[in-house]
């Protein structure tokens, strides 16, 4: 999302709201929201992801993807806090943000809530991962940082040597190892939810530096800025479905033609499974999405045909056999579509983001 915006701190519990009161106090003086750091998007790495690459920057199954591991950097933080000892002592990371309106992040993260539950309840291995957004103001909110991951740009800017993210997944995890392909089932599960969220509410501007990683192989999209009715400079430039190029169909063993293999099969069921699913529930999103659309967020710059335009998503007139072969077809549109790499280039050449 555009905007001043905050930064990623780590604090100690009671701490923040001293920080805040000081900040929203200095400026009310000067009558103007309070300023913060740059921010990159939501989640982002902290400057432990920066540290220096060992191993000629080919990553190995010791190094973590955002420098230090969470529960390292916690149990270090507690041993130099002087309310360590405390019982009620805790952690939490987060990014205080300024001079952008969170609310419409706030939506899409309950919507990330909410289909996760949809797909628990379903008993689907389909996985989300949901984080918070604290809303103050009009301008300003907490937003959690998901501990131990990287954005995928930020992994190819660390591993330079490292040709492509299927490289990555050998290196880190080791090729055929119990955990290499556990990671790639994690890699499948979470980029079928994400498919299927990102499709339903459009959800854009899917660069590298909103796509994270965590230690366990999934992948985590982060900056819902664009969704629904606007998309970046208010042309819907990425018009597939949703995000699946070369180097994510990779790594569930197919490739750019979308060649069958045992988990990009498994992809297609999961994306099947979820989005029957999420059709028996669609009322129920709809009117989450639909409570909202009187407000001034930008997602609902279409006006009324923002609603109806979901709807017509869920497809709810179609068998269930004629569902899934939407399904399939929306895959099939989304394989290293054109529009979605010349975006990730665009990125590339504009904002460096690889």
């Amino acid at each position: 999302m555009a905007g001043r915006a905050g930064a990623l701190v780590t604090i100690d519990e009671g701490l923040v709201a001293i920080v805040w009161s000081v900040g929203q106090q200095a400026a009310a003086a000067k009558e103007e929201a309070p300023l913060g750091l740059p921010l990159k998007g939501s989640c982002q790495d902290s400057s432990d992801a920066q540290s220096k690459v060992s191993n000629f920057g080919i990553p190995k199954a010791t190094d973590a993807l955002s420098g230090e591991l969470w529960g390292v950097k916690m149990d270090r933080i507690r041993k130099a806090s002087a309310y360590g000892k405390l019982s009620g002592w805790d952690l939490r990371s987060v990014i205080v943000k300024s001079g952008d309106d969170c609310r419409q992040e706030h939506l899409a993260v309950q919507l990330v809530s909410h289909f996760y539950d949809i797909f628990q309840e379903a008993g689907l291995p389909i996985w989300l991962r949901p984080y918070e957004v604290l809303v103050t103001s009009s301008y300003t909110a907490f937003i959690e940082t998901i501990p131990d991951t990287a954005s995928l740009h930020s992994i190819k800017s660390r591993f330079p040597n490292i040709s492509s993210l299927r490289d990555f997944f050998v290196a880190k995890y080791q090729e055929n190892s119990p955990s290499f392909k556990l990671a790639k089932r994690n890699f499948v599960e979470s980029m079928a939810g994400y498919s299927i969220f990102c499709y339903l509410l459009q959800v854009k501007d899917r660069h590298n530096g909103n796509l994270l990683m965590d230690e366990e192989g999934h992948i985590i999209h982060i900056d819902f800025g664009f969704m629904l009715s606007n998309s970046p400079g208010g042309v819907n430039f990425e018009s597939a479905p949703f995000k699946l190029t070369r180097e994510l169909l990779e790594v569930m063993d197919s490739d750019a033609e979308g060649v069958p293999s045992e988990l990009f099969d498994y992809f297609k069921v999961l994306c099947i499974q979820g989005f029957l699913t999420c059709r028996k529930h669609a009322e129920r999103i709809i009117l989450l999405v639909e409570m909202l659309q009187d407000s001034d967020f930008p997602c609902f710059k279409g006006g009324p045909r923002t609603i109806q335009h979901l709807r017509k998503r869920f497809h709810l007139s179609l068998t269930e056999e004629q569902s899934v072969s939407l399904v399939l077809s929306l895959i099939s549109s989304s394989l290293d579509a054109w529009r979605t790499r010349q975006y990730d280039y665009y990125q590339r050449v504009l904002n460096g983001i690889l």
